[in-house]
């Protein structure tokens, strides 16, 4: 087993793919003891079967834009392990919802997936945090929210949660919560928007990973050291911070519709 997290509470969600399921895989080696949320039971089961010790951890098979879900999960997390040391919020994508004039109720439905959620989670969970005195909170948002080059309700969300992480991490500095976040470009990950794309359309993916300035599509795993970093408990000075790692891709990102 890595050091540098041994017992840290740690809750991912969208914890069953993509980077949060590299994440996941990360902190576990690393000694983190860990809350996993995601929708899918069968992926979550295999990635908790995969831990040396289960009963470490605590898996959640929720859909989060039900808020009565959020409740759940928060006080059963509380109630077991009286709150935790991070949070990794690595759920949000575009969630079906691309049209350029679409009506509130999907509209709403975007912002709640990539920034409501997020905010609810850590409405239950920083009184915790505040009343030991430390914590860490890491948003994964997307270049999307500086770029534009998505649909609408994605390119909002996504900006959304560049301010949500600026503001909450200007108030919650006193208290020695670092809030960051993370604006990641594409990056292929296990079941994510990438990996799908590579196995439905794989001659036009191959095409478009040429066009990424370094010839070749980042993997998730490459960010964990980077979060790892987010989640220290000595990464005060990261507070209200954004870092990009979009592997000089910029513009080149929404050559693929998100």
């Amino acid at each position: 087993m890595e050091q540098g997290f041994s017992d840290r509470r740690v809750l991912i969600t969208g914890a069953s793919k993509g980077l949060g399921k590299a994440a996941a895989v990360a902190f576990e080696q690393r000694g983190a003891r860990l809350a996993l949320v995601a929708r899918s039971e069968d992926k979550l089961q295999e990635l908790g079967n995969s831990f040396a010790d289960q009963n470490r951890h605590c898996l959640f098979s929720l859909d989060l834009l039900h808020s009565k879900n959020i409740v759940e999960m928060t006080s059963s997390i509380i109630k077991r392990w009286s709150g935790v040391d991070v949070i990794l919020h690595c759920i949000g994508g575009s969630l079906g919802v691309n049209q350029t004039l679409v009506d509130w109720e999907e509209f709403s439905k975007s912002l709640k997936g990539n920034v409501g959620i997020a905010s609810e989670i850590n409405r239950h969970l920083v009184p915790h945090m505040k009343e030991q005195g430390f914590g860490n909170i890491i948003h994964v948002s997307s270049i999307a929210g500086a770029e534009a080059r998505a649909s609408v309700p994605y390119n909002t969300a996504k900006a959304s949660i560049s301010g949500y992480v600026r503001s909450l991490g200007k108030e919650l500095a006193e208290y020695g919560i670092v809030v960051s976040g993370i604006l990641p470009g594409t990056f292929y990950g296990d079941d994510n928007a990438m990996a799908r794309y590579a196995y439905y359309k794989p001659e036009e993916y191959q095409e478009f990973v040429k066009t990424l300035p370094q010839g070749r599509m980042p993997q998730a795993e490459e960010y964990v050291p980077i979060l790892c970093l987010l989640a220290n408990t000595e990464s005060q000075i990261m507070s209200g911070s954004l870092i990009s790692l979009d592997g000089a891709q910029g513009q080149a990102f929404f050559n693929f519709a998100s």
